[in-house]
C-alpha cells in the first residue's frame, strides 16, 4: 500500500509541477499580450494625432486658396478701375 500511495504522490506532483509551467507560460503570454496592446494603443494615438495634424494643413491650406482667389478677384477689379 505504501508503494501505491507513493506513485500517486509522484504522479500528483507531477501533475502539479506540469499545472505550475502552464500557469507561468500563461502568465507570460498574458503579460506579453498586454505590452502588445499597450504598443498598439500609443500607435494608434500617434496616428491619430497625425489626422488631426493633417486635418488642419488641409483646412490651413483650403483657407490660404480661398483668400488667395479673393486677392486675386480685388486685384482684378482693382485693376479695372485704373482703366477707366
Amino acid at each position: 500500500m505504501a508503494i501505491v500511495n507513493y506513485i500517486m504522490l509522484e504522479e500528483l506532483e507531477e501533475e502539479r509541477n506540469k499545472l505550475t509551467t502552464d500557469f507561468e507560460e500563461m502568465k507570460k503570454n498574458i503579460q506579453k499580450v498586454e505590452t502588445d496592446l499597450m504598443q498598439m494603443k500609443n500607435n494608434l494615438n500617434a496616428l491619430a494625432g497625425a489626422i488631426q495634424f493633417s486635418n488642419r494643413l488641409v483646412d490651413s491650406a483650403k483657407k490660404q486658396e480661398y483668400n488667395e482667389e479673393d486677392e486675386l478677384t480685388r486685384l482684378k477689379d482693382k485693376l479695372k478701375k485704373t482703366k477707366k
